[in-house]
């Protein structure tokens, strides 16, 4: 198949089988959760169309090559903020920033194929026929990954090594910090804005629209500082709640392209929900 029918006939293909699994239960608690306002068929057409943009994907894997070169016709729009251009035109090390939107691999083939050298922190599947599957695939885009398992330590030596790393920490960190996320507490890797205030580097979250059938639109935002806190410096904690904000706002706009199965929150938070 050509990119684009491939894609397409995975989000037709997952819309259709993925509110059939176990997992359903926890998309749709996660987006009452996250849009409270939603009434119940709202949620489902919602997830169903979640489960869509997995499915595409999921069939985008086999030609991300392809997608990522974008040769005759441009499959990636690129835009980027002038700041964050004249970082990456002095492949300057950076941290970027991306959230599970639209297709998230395509941040990391955009900044390798720069000629940024490039470490990505990732979380193995426990399938390792899935997981050999995914690294066989990832090979196209470029960059260099590292398992989560003390994963901040080997970023810390990249980084120091002159090279640039890419991370997303939009979903649920088991051992994170309880930092504000749609309104409610959620365990969330303060390790981005550790990264960048231990070592100096510019914090840069990368938006991922999808724009069609392997269509995308990349945006890189402007550098993150934090709130103006004074003379008291910048606290690791307030960076990653000004990131988190900065994902909410994505989200709101498309929120049928966020990946959201795992659950985000921690458990007690639903006894907060308002009443509708």
């Amino acid at each position: 198949m050509s990119p684009e029918r491939a894609s397409a006939t995975g989000r037709a293909l997952i819309s259709r089988l993925g509110p059939r699994t176990h997992k359903h239960h926890r998309l749709t608690g996660n987006l009452k959760l996250a849009f409270p306002d939603l009434g119940a068929a709202q949620r489902e057409t919602l997830a169903r169309r979640i489960w869509g943009n997995l499915g595409a994907v999921m069939a985008e894997y086999p030609h991300l090559d392809t997608i990522a070169t974008g040769r005759a016709s441009s499959f990636v729009d690129v835009i980027m903020n002038e700041d964050t251009r004249k970082i990456f035109a002095g492949k300057q090390p950076a941290i970027y920033v991306t959230a599970h939107l639209a297709n998230w691999e395509l941040v990391a083939a955009t900044i390798a194929r720069s000629g940024i050298p490039l470490s990505v922190i990732y979380g193995p599947q426990r399938n390792p026929v899935l997981e050999r599957m995914l690294q066989r695939q990832r090979k196209s885009l470029g960059c260099r990954f590292i398992a989560s398992k003390n994963g901040v330590r080997r970023l810390l030596r990249e980084l120091r090594a002159g090279r640039s790393v890419g991370l997303l920490p939009d979903q649920r960190v088991e051992q994170g910090q309880p930092v504000p996320f749609f309104g409610r507490e959620a365990p969330t890797s303060i390790a981005p804005a550790w990264l960048a205030l231990k070592l100096g580097c510019p914090l840069i979250p990368v938006q991922v629209e999808r724009t069609g059938n392997a269509r995308f639109r990349t945006i890189f935002h402007r550098p993150v500082t934090g709130v103006d806190s004074g003379t008291t410096g910048i606290d690791p904690v307030q960076l990653t709640t000004e990131l988190n904000r900065i994902f909410e706002n994505w989200i709101r706009r498309q929120p049928e392209q966020w990946l959201c199965i795992k659950r985000r929150w921690l458990p007690d938070t639903r006894a907060v929900l308002p009443r509708t």
